[in-house]
């Protein structure tokens, strides 16, 4: 009753639906969708396809030419600006049954894949990789303006029309992996299961009258000590996860500064603003795609959707973890070892129903 969300639950809340028992559970199952989502939107559904993931797996048809650069019946093979999307189990799912709400049928690549899966496994390292590699292609297409590539007499050359909508689609993948990232690590695993670890480190110890030798009064009973490393564990990762949201914050200003003037420029026009024309690797076939205006802002604005959603969930973990934080220190200090942020100490329970 005197914590801060009895201000606007009712008391039976907490004795019939949010019980410890059942808050443990759902959290385990939260901890759960770190594996199992990752696994169902980036592992390829099987499917026969004519085209192969990796097109220098056949190569017969690559050759070096003399400025070494590799090449496929006479047309430069870029590897940084190549990539293969596939289906997922997600996909599927969407596509039999959730695109009809507004679900969006995504394709993922292989290097979101990679992503994905090494945050599933905890991988921090791995899923370093593919932040960091996306982060950079960001900055090589809006420096040197690398656009879509148009097709001439001399075949397809790249040209800086279009390179504002590459940047657009560059971050949202990055954002996609991030969000997960947030969610997951930073908001379930974190912010979450570590708030009710501290709770249920305050019980034990109100229940075990361990409150009355303080930590910072030099006297170490174990459970201090594992609350402790459990705090300094919490602030580490949780900082460091921290960092990558700042380093994910300097891109979109970055691509915001960069395109938005643009964007809010053609937005209105369904003209042409960019060619994008590739050869089909299944029948060697011309194909292209004719980005407008309109296509640029909307995609301006899912990139702007994706780092409020971010942002959103960063802000509402950092508060979590801020007050877990604030209620383990201020508990310590307690006498009684029960704390309270309008109320401040608590008396025991036995006090408190005999006043």
């Amino acid at each position: 009753k005197p914590s801060m969300f009895g201000y606007f639950l009712p008391i039976i809340t907490w004795k019939k639906w949010i019980t410890p028992q059942w808050t443990a559970i759902f959290l385990w199952f939260l901890s759960t969708i770190q594996l199992t989502l990752p696994l169902m939107t980036s592992v390829r559904w099987p499917e026969r396809s004519k085209t192969l993931p990796f097109p220098t797996k056949n190569a017969d048809d690559y050759r070096v030419n003399d400025l070494g650069e590799l090449e496929k019946m006479g047309r430069a093979f870029v590897p940084e600006s190549y990539y293969y999307d596939f289906r997922t189990s997600w996909t599927k799912l969407v596509e039999g049954a959730l695109e009809v709400w507004g679900f969006p049928a995504i394709r993922c690549t292989y290097r979101e894949s990679v992503a994905n899966l090494a945050l599933a496994s905890g991988l921090r390292y791995t899923g370093s990789m593919s932040l960091s590699y996306p982060r950079q292609r960001i900055n090589e297409i809006i420096e040197f303006k690398e656009g879509y590539t148009v097709h001439t007499k001399e075949g397809l050359e790249p040209l800086p029309q279009g390179w504002e909508m590459r940047s657009l689609k560059e971050f949202q993948k990055l954002a996609r992996t991030q969000r997960n990232r947030v969610s997951f690590i930073m908001l379930c695993k974190l912010a979450l299961q570590v708030n009710l670890q501290i709770t249920f480190i305050i019980l034990m110890r109100i229940q075990k009258k361990q409150f009355t030798e303080s930590v910072f009064g030099g006297n170490l009973t174990s459970m201090n000590v594992v609350g402790m490393i459990s705090i300094a564990s919490l602030a580490f990762t949780f900082g460091v996860e921290l960092l990558d949201v700042m380093d994910i914050t300097r891109t979109f200003f970055r691509v915001n500064s960069a395109v938005r003037g643009t964007a809010f420029k053609v937005g209105a026009s369904s003209k042409a603003y960019a060619h994008d024309d590739w050869i089909e690797d299944e029948d060697a076939s011309h194909q292209s795609v004719i980005r407008s205006g309109k296509d640029l802002k909307a995609e301006y604005y899912v990139a702007v959707r994706y780092f409020v959603t971010i942002m959103a969930i960063t802000i509402f973990s950092s508060w979590l973890i801020g007050y877990a934080l604030l209620k383990f220190f201020c508990a310590e200090r307690c006498e009684d070892g029960a704390w309270e942020f309008w109320s401040g100490c608590l008396p025991p329970i036995g006090k408190a129903a005999d006043g």
